[in-house]
């Protein structure tokens, strides 16, 4: 029985966790894409409401991408290095900023794709690690 929510999905199958990834790479899509507008519209010239934001976030845009990238193909690694960078750069943005100015309910639904993401990183390569397991003895044993 498939006892998933929006907020909490069950990762405790192959789809589910899947699912979950694919959440994460779309919220990391969605970041690389904002923080893409935001700093071009910054190079361009344009002050956009009190953000801390300059051409140098770019470089952000692209590590998002690239952990876009790798939780298309389930990486652990851009699992948890979506999840830990989206927390420090809102944090960053909230301390600059404030709370309003620094996004913090879409922030908040983004940092749980995130974490779902990570978690369903994790799920995939357990149950793929349970697939290989032989279910019989070795020979000679």
């Amino acid at each position: 029985m498939n006892n998933s929510s929006w907020f909490w999905p069950d990762v405790s199958n192959l789809e589910e966790a899947k699912k979950a990834c694919r959440v994460a790479m779309w919220c990391a899509i969605f970041v690389a894409s904002v923080t893409t507008l935001f700093s071009l519209l910054a190079l361009a010239g344009t002050k956009i409401a009190n953000l801390p934001i300059d051409a140098s976030a770019l470089f952000d845009a692209a590590l998002f991408a690239g952990i876009a990238f790798g939780l298309s193909r389930y990486s652990r690694f851009a699992g948890v290095a979506g999840f830990a960078l989206f927390l420090f750069e809102r944090i960053y943005m909230i301390a600059k900023s404030g709370p309003a100015a620094g996004g913090l309910f879409l922030g908040i639904f983004i940092l749980l794709g995130f974490f779902h993401g990570m978690r369903g990183t994790f799920a995939y390569h357990k149950s793929q690690t349970n697939a290989a397991v032989p279910l019989t003895s070795p020979p000679f044993s």
